[in-house]
């Protein structure tokens, strides 16, 4: 029996983290939490919500990674999946076919609102999908976009409040 690929997304400050911690909650199965190791913002061992709840976590650059520790788990948490490379469909594959169900969190656009790839392929092979908002900071409307309030011009800053804050798309479209 394939396991279920569930999709959690939305922009910064949405809650993604904290829905997919509840999500590990109702399953109420043995579960594998993994972050990529980008993600530093709160430690480097722990998947973290922006309200201070935080889950012990495997720490990887690639879902390949955990595949020799799944034979005791029924499910992987992955947060931040945004950060993994394109490869993390075909690792999600993988891991459903072996009757895993996996519940993954990340952003699917970017700060200047270009699609991550990772998030693109895996919204493709999803077997559900939870689309979140934040409150827009400016009009206190839904935000849907991650707004990058300094100048650096990277793709990738991992941050929270001090580089970001979310925006409805009227708002984010005033200032950028």
């Amino acid at each position: 029996m394939k396991g279920k690929i569930e999709i959690i997304t939305g922009c910064m400050f949405a809650g993604k983290s904290t829905e997919l911690l509840s999500k590990v909650d109702e399953y109420n199965i043995r579960t594998l939490f993994v972050k990529p190791k980008i993600d530093l913002r709160y430690d480097e061992s722990s998947i973290n919500t922006h309200s201070g709840k935080k889950v012990d976590a495997i720490v990887v650059d690639s879902l390949a990674e955990i595949f020799n520790k799944l034979s005791d788990f029924h499910l992987v948490a992955v947060d931040e999946a945004q950060f993994f490379g394109s490869n993390i469909v075909e690792h999600c594959l993988k891991i459903s076919n072996m009757g895993i169900n996996l519940v993954l969190a990340g952003l699917e656009y970017d700060y200047l609102h270009n699609r991550f790839e990772s998030m693109t392929g895996l919204l493709q092979i999803a077997d559900s999908v939870k689309y979140l908002t934040a409150t827009c900071v400016k009009c206190s409307k839904a935000a849907t976009h991650s707004h990058r309030i300094v100048r650096e011009k990277s793709k990738i800053l991992v941050g929270h409040q001090d580089f970001y804050e979310p925006l409805c798309a009227q708002c984010y479209s005033k200032n950028v």
